[in-house]
């Protein structure tokens, strides 16, 4: 929701709230029996007192730290705490500035009466204040759901074109084909390889999310396919450290920049061109990618495959406030360092 928006919902409630106990005030004033004695400006001002009060910490600390993060005991706690507060709070103020309390409210006998009184006013601002921030939250996630949707749609045409990549595809099939001749024990598991990933590629990233295992075993696939491309074993380093477990995350979060290294770091004579390692430590998973820039064969603008803006959304868009992502292009080194805070679940049979 845009901010416009959400400030005008807030004027509204306000401009509504002090019509209400105006219309009270002088509603009471009209009958014999007044419930409101004192001037008007007194009236709205205690009533604004602990409306704002109770409103905005329900609306500000505990709707977002409490109640959205599923921590209902501690909200519901909490926010009968404030408004107890506020009702003391209101009620001392009364004691302290205004002439005395019996000439504001007549038939309010007792501070403890009068305590209760501000406490419920507390309260249902406080409930109101939460109604509001929960249906600003409801449309923002709708909105972000929305965002997903369509991003998700560039994301799959963008790595449907990365996935079936006829130049890896065609390199591969022709390296197994000459291998063949000389070790068809070894071209034949590197044919089975080729066509788990194809199978990975065709129905495990259909899924919103996938076990972290998998797409490590793709990765481990494909660096092994990458290499039959190369006389030289130390091209590419590849570094799986921890235990995936039962984590699941995204599919096709880390393959894009591993791609897009291969296709950058052209010379393969090179020792650790490129340095893949994979961190797992509890929830966190910790991605980082060197490769060693051709400087006669790419440049800095070019090296992007994917483009990184798309793939920054996607992340913002998966993973809002749970990953990090830094980018460098060195002088004669690309490092990508990612890390993401990935949850634990059982995933559905199928």
């Amino acid at each position: 929701m845009k901010k416009p928006v959400i400030i005008f919902l807030h004027i509204g409630y306000w401009l509504l709230y002090w019509f209400l106990f105006t219309f009270l005030y002088f509603l009471s004033r009209a009958t014999s029996q007044a419930i409101f004695d004192d001037d008007w400006a007194v009236i709205i001002g205690l009533a604004s007192l602990t409306g704002f009060i109770s409103f905005y910490a329900f609306y500000s600390w505990l709707v977002p730290i409490y109640l959205t993060k599923q921590r209902v005991p501690e909200f519901i706690a909490y926010g009968l705490a404030v408004s107890v507060v506020t009702g003391f709070l209101t009620t001392l103020v009364i004691s302290l500035t205004v002439y005395s309390i019996a000439s504001i409210f007549p038939e309010v006998e007792g501070e403890v009466t009068l305590v209760s009184t501000f406490t419920v006013l507390a309260l249902v601002n406080g409930l109101l204040g939460t109604i509001i921030r929960g249906f600003i939250t409801w449309f923002a996630e709708i909105r972000i759901k929305e965002a997903l949707v369509n991003k998700n749609l560039q994301i799959e045409l963008s790595l449907l074109k990365a996935q079936i990549n006829p130049h890896f595809l065609f390199n591969t099939l022709n390296n197994i084909d000459v291998l063949i001749e000389h070790d068809a024990k070894t071209a034949s598991l590197y044919l089975n390889k080729l066509s788990d990933l194809l199978r990975f590629v065709l129905y495990e990233t259909q899924a919103d999310q996938i076990s972290l295992t998998n797409e490590l075993e793709y990765i481990r696939k494909y660096v092994e396919l990458q290499k039959i491309r190369t006389t030289n074993p130390h091209f590419v380093d590849l570094q799986i450290i921890g235990q995936a477990g039962s984590l699941t995350i995204a599919p096709m979060i880390f393959i894009p920049y591993i791609e897009n290294a291969f296709k950058h770091a052209t010379n393969k004579k090179v020792n650790d061109a490129i340095r893949i390692q994979i961190a797992i430590d509890g929830e966190a998973v910790r991605f980082c990618c060197v490769n060693v820039i051709d400087k006669g064969k790419t440049t800095v603008q070019t090296h992007g495959g994917l483009g990184n803006q798309l793939l920054r959304q996607r992340l913002a868009l998966l993973y809002p406030d749970r990953h990090k992502l830094d980018v460098q292009a060195k002088e004669d080194e690309y490092c990508v360092d990612l890390l993401v805070q990935v949850k634990a679940h059982e995933l559905p049979h199928r």
